[in-house]
């Protein structure tokens, strides 16, 4: 298991280094072109897996060009889209988008595998790679900047928000709204580096029992097939619970849906370690979708805390941290199971890392422009300038 999760550790290796550079990308010219580029990268990218040959040729294609292009206008780019639309239906707004994202998953995966089983995997990647240069490359044509680009407010509010800071009865969670924050004003603040830990463990733990999950229940004595229809089923269920979670995220705040999400993940791990039977495991696991409900309130919190102008940078800039966790733990799990041949320190593990990420998230407290910009207003004043950092509204 250790070799299978190769592929997948060194694909995140080269997303934690593409991560900062492609949202900075986003950030300087939009989201359109850079869905553009990266999904025909993509599309490209299943052309040539078809003619891979070895497996150091399948690495090579993977790693340099699927993963690129994927982690670019799949992952950064959409969320650098809908942050800049939305604002106090931000939450709900990504969590359609990755429910969206997780149903196709879905629904593609068995019409993929009886194409594969009938015509071969490289006839399969071919499809694909033209799918997504005549399919899905086109509908980047529909991203627009943001809405102050086409006369709009955010959210399709009549009238911008007058207070930069809304805590009102509808969303009591602090949320930037027109705060231009830069990337380095951000890299400042205590917040990104708690959002940065708290993200970091969430992927730690869901990112390594993703991957392992089916191998998980086959060593429980599940049948493969019957697996991998339980996974399929856990992918359909938390389609709801992630909309739920998005519309509730906007009304009683995030870091309370999260840190309840992760601390339910974390007793779905505990209880896999002692359970037996396929219902049994499958409702054991249920527990674990809220990991995946969470996942777009995790991002949405990014635009929460600083904003829409340099989101995306921003996001990026986590980038290192979170997929070096996925690098080392999907390998390293495998390699405990080889060599001890359970995975009961994987699990124990996990719900260790997805508790931690419960109570990281509920010590996250938005920061404010004033703590770091006040220090260079009274330097000028000291110099008698009259000049002044501007904090108003800004137009992406």
């Amino acid at each position: 298991m250790g070799a299978t999760a190769l592929a997948f550790g060194l694909a995140r290796a080269e997303n934690g280094v593409i991560g900062p550079i492609s949202g900075w990308l986003i950030d300087k010219y939009g989201v359109r072109p850079l869905m553009f580029a990266g999904t025909f990268i993509v599309g490209i990218g299943y052309l040539l897996l078809s003619r891979a040959d070895n497996f150091i040729a399948f690495l090579v294609v993977y790693i340099f060009v699927i993963s690129i292009g994927a982690s670019t206008s799949f992952m950064q780019a959409t969320s650098a889209g809908i942050n800049s639309w939305f604002i106090r239906k931000r939450g709900f707004a990504m969590s359609v988008n990755a429910a969206a994202f997780r149903l196709g998953g879905a629904a593609m995966v068995p019409i993929l595998s009886v194409f594969v089983l009938k015509y071969g995997w490289q006839n399969a990647s071919i499809g694909i790679g033209l799918m997504m240069i005549f399919l899905v490359m086109p509908m980047a044509l529909f991203f627009r900047r943001s809405p102050e680009a086409y006369g709009l407010n955010p959210d399709g509010d009549p009238d911008p928000h007058e207070d930069p800071l809304s805590t009102d009865g509808d969303n009591p969670a602090p949320i930037a709204t027109y705060d231009s924050w830069t990337t380095k004003e951000a890299l400042k603040t205590r917040a990104f580096w708690i959002l940065s830990i708290g993200t970091m463990l969430r992927i730690a733990a869901h990112g390594t029992i993703f991957v392992h999950l089916i191998a998980i229940l086959d060593w429980k004595d599940i049948d493969r097939q019957v697996a991998a229809n339980m996974v399929g089923g856990l992918a359909l269920v938390a389609v709801p619970l992630i909309l739920l979670a998005g519309y509730y995220g906007d009304r009683i705040g995030r870091t309370k849906i999260l840190s309840m999400g992760y601390a339910m993940s974390a007793i779905s791990l505990f209880i896999v370690v002692f359970t037996e039977g396929t219902i049994p495991l499958f409702l054991a696991l249920l527990l674990f979708t809220g990991s995946e409900a969470g996942s777009a309130l995790n991002w949405a919190l990014v635009g929460d805390m600083f904003g829409r102008k340099s989101f995306a940078t921003i996001r990026g800039m986590m980038a290192p941290l979170y997929n070096s966790v996925l690098m080392v733990g999907p390998v390293a799990a495998g390699f405990v199971f080889d060599w001890t041949g359970t995975y009961t320190p994987v699990l124990i593990a996990g719900g260790v890392l997805m508790l931690a990420a419960a109570v990281v998230f509920l010590r996250l407290e938005a920061p404010t422009l004033s703590q770091i910009r006040q220090p260079i207003e009274s330097s000028e004043s000291a110099m008698g300038s009259d000049t002044s950092p501007t904090t108003g509204p800004t137009v992406d």
